[in-house]
């Protein structure tokens, strides 16, 4: 038999596991005789995979709470967040401007290749902001391989806590917004969403079978490919960044994500003290970061052992 031409190697990787599968292994953080379970979350994951974990569901059968995933909790008028939410999901470039204008004419080619093979030929996306795009770029070619980023994991697993009588304590970052100023569309925005652009393409050109990889690892629990393959690896698509970015520069917020890491680390610590066992959700970026959730609680002096196989 001959070998795999590398082009046939690369489209085998794409391949997504189907069916039932462990899901990933679980960090342990200890206070004494007190033990928080920690599960790490991931996206995209494969679109048809079902995971029964059943190192969770013991964790969850012998747990007084479940923190849920760490999030912000924004308390503002209505009319405000409608005003808010409206500027970043506008789509279409102002003053009718194309594409095909806003782009190299390199960039611009390598889009109608990609725009033909996952989006089709509407030409109605030519007058769509860059970022927009990108983001039904990102979607479809992600189902293309099997992935998906709409698998609902902190879903699931609170669906199981409620199974076992545990009590699901939101762990929120409140903030209160009685005004923000008019923010107008300017020339960095739409360099910024060509840029994001550029990065959406690169990556769905390059980077698919790297995220279906990864998708797989979780999935099987294989927790030592899954830490290989995320060490050094920035795979979160750059539209969540920029709508996020987009409203913590509407806000004037430029540390919500520290906010919301401090908020964490005071519930998991809470936790530690109240109950002999609690389980926590985050994302396996903050998992598996050296500077991330996890590694933050170690250095407050907790005792942390990750899953068998990954270095403490």
């Amino acid at each position: 038999m001959q070998p795999a031409s590398p082009a046939t190697a690369v489209e085998l990787q794409t391949v997504t596991v189907h069916g039932e599968q462990p899901g990933p292994a679980l960090w342990e953080v200890r206070k004494g005789s007190h033990v928080l379970w920690v599960i790490g979350t991931l996206l995209p994951l494969p679109t048809h995979a079902e995971w029964q974990s059943p190192e969770l569901n013991n964790a969850l059968a012998n747990s007084t709470e479940l923190l849920e995933a760490p999030s912000a909790y924004l308390k503002m008028p209505p009319s405000l967040f409608s005003r808010l939410a409206l500027q970043p999901s506008a789509k279409l470039n102002p003053g009718g401007v194309t594409l095909e204008s806003l782009l190299s004419p390199e960039m611009y080619a390598r889009w109608r290749v990609l725009r033909h093979k996952y989006l089709g030929d509407d030409d109605a996306l030519e007058y769509q902001r860059p970022i927009v795009v990108a983001e039904q770029l990102y979607d479809k070619a992600l189902r293309s391989a099997g992935l998906s980023n709409d698998v609902d994991v902190p879903g699931l697993v609170e669906k199981i806590a409620h199974r076992h009588g545990v009590r699901v304590i939101g762990v929120r970052y409140e903030l209160v917004i009685t005004r923000a100023p008019p923010v107008k569309a300017t020339d960095k925005d739409q360099q910024q969403g060509v840029a994001c652009l550029d990065e959406t393409m690169h990556m769905v050109e390059k980077d698919i079978p790297a995220l279906a990889a990864r998708a797989n690892a979780w999935a099987t629990g294989d927790m030592t490919s899954l830490q290989d393959l995320m060490k050094g690896t920035h795979y979160d698509p750059c539209v969540v960044a920029a709508i996020n970015g987009d409203f913590e520069h509407q806000l004037n917020v430029p540390d919500l994500p520290k906010r919301i890491e401090d908020t964490w680390i005071e519930a998991a610590q809470a936790a530690l003290t109240r109950n002999r066992s609690t389980v926590a959700i985050l994302t396996m970026d903050q998992v598996m970061a050296p500077d991330g959730y996890i590694a933050r609680l170690k250095s407050l002096g907790y005792q942390v052992r990750p899953p068998d196989g990954l270095a403490p």
